[in-house]
């Protein structure tokens, strides 16, 4: 007897036009053997057929789908789902061996995160429903990338509404202290254990390299929430002499050591950029270019307010630090953040000092990163590249 959940009248078109969350309001009924994580179909307000995709019975999203066909998901489902994603990013091949294999929903395996760091692999569990369907996924994946090891970092807060106990632990094999990875020709070093996300930000590949194009040797490059300081890096081989800042002591230990691994300095400073950045001012240092990138401050919509003050302040004290003619990269890795809102943030904080900025590009998220068009959400990493005129 099959499981199926079913939908509402009028709220079946969204999943028919591809957008694979379906929210608990939207639901009319649920078969009573289905159970919270369960495989089941999803129905029509008349009883047919929509999806295959996992219930849960705690998330504000009741229901995520997996495919529109009628077909069985099984090992050679998953199989396939991982072959094709790898084949999008054969194009990265020559340029990184770090790449996102798996992006949930945007590559149609919602709740599961796939990233491959050279010869291992690190994984994201977000949702019970994938949890329930590991047996189906895990051994196709070792399968198709015979890595070395697989560390799992299903340690985010998310799994708490999907009643998952947080859990980071090694899977296979085995994993390094340090994996080694290379990017545009340049060394990084990987904590997948202590590190954020996964241990890396791979979605900012494009935009550091970008960075890299644009900064000048001897420019005064300063790197806000450096993390490992890669922006640093990248800006340091063009001849950029860095300063970053970053508040984890051994996030900044490590920078050191990736920053010694290709040849070049970045002046780390270990503290709180709301604090650090004034003093910079107060020193009478003004740099040239200044990269503010900030973790994901809010974690919901109803936290906006907090990233908006945030991000005022921190750009309003670059600017004050900025030299005229200076470029500036302010991102945001909040979807709840958008376009408009993250431009009037920084309009705001340039008016209240009278400086006057001009946008030189807005970028987003790497492309093993994928946006779908009919999937908003997809879209989470927006940068705007600005220029102060004087």
């Amino acid at each position: 007897m099959r499981k199926w959940v079913k939908l509402k009248a009028g709220k079946s078109k969204k999943v028919q036009k591809f957008y694979p969350l379906v929210y608990r309001d939207e639901m009319q009924d649920v078969s009573p053997s289905v159970e919270d994580g369960d495989l089941a179909t999803l129905l029509d307000e008349q009883g047919k057929f929509l999806a295959w995709g996992t219930y849960s019975a705690k998330s504000h999203v009741a229901f995520r789908i997996l495919t529109l066909q009628d077909e069985p998901v099984d090992k050679d489902f998953f199989a396939n789902r991982f072959q094709k994603a790898l084949e999008q990013r054969k194009h990265l091949r020559e340029i990184t061996n770090a790449v996102r294999l798996v992006h949930a929903e945007a590559d149609f395996l919602p709740g599961l995160i796939v990233d491959l760091y050279d010869e291992f692999a690190v994984i994201q569990v977000r949702t019970k429903g994938m949890e329930r369907l590991r047996d189906l996924w895990f051994e196709p994946l070792l399968e198709l990338l015979k890595p070395r090891g697989v560390y799992e970092r299903s340690d985010m807060e998310g799994r708490k509404e999907e009643g998952l106990a947080p859990f980071k632990g090694l899977l296979y094999g085995t994993i390094p202290e340090r994996i080694e990875i290379v990017e545009h020709g340049l060394r990084f070093l990987v904590d997948v254990e202590r590190g954020l996300k996964t241990g890396f930000y791979l979605d900012q590949r494009d935009n550091r390299k970008l960075v890299s194009e644009l900064v000048q040797p001897g420019e005064q490059f300063l790197d806000l929430f450096a993390y490992t300081g890669a922006f640093s890096v990248y800006a340091a081989t063009k001849g950029a002499e860095c300063t970053a800042i970053e508040q984890h002591k051994h996030l900044v230990e490590l920078g050191l050591e990736q920053a010694k691994l290709n040849g070049v300095k970045v002046n780390f400073r270990c503290g709180n950029v709301f604090e650090e950045l004034p003093k910079l001012g107060s020193e009478g240092q003004r740099f040239d270019f200044i990269v503010i990138d900030p973790p994901a401050i809010a974690k919901s919509e109803k936290q906006i307010a907090s990233l908006r003050r945030a991000i005022h302040r921190v750009v309003s004290d670059s600017l004050r630090v900025l030299k005229p003619g200076g470029r500036m990269l302010v991102c945001t890795c909040v979807y709840h953040m958008d376009w408009s809102d993250l431009i009037e943030t920084v309009r705001f904080a340039a008016s209240d000092l009278n400086v006057p900025l001009r946008i030189l590009a807005q970028t987003t998220q790497a492309t093993d990163h994928p946006i779908r068009l009919h999937i908003p959400e997809s879209q989470y990493l927006r940068c705007l590249l600005l220029q102060r005129d004087w």
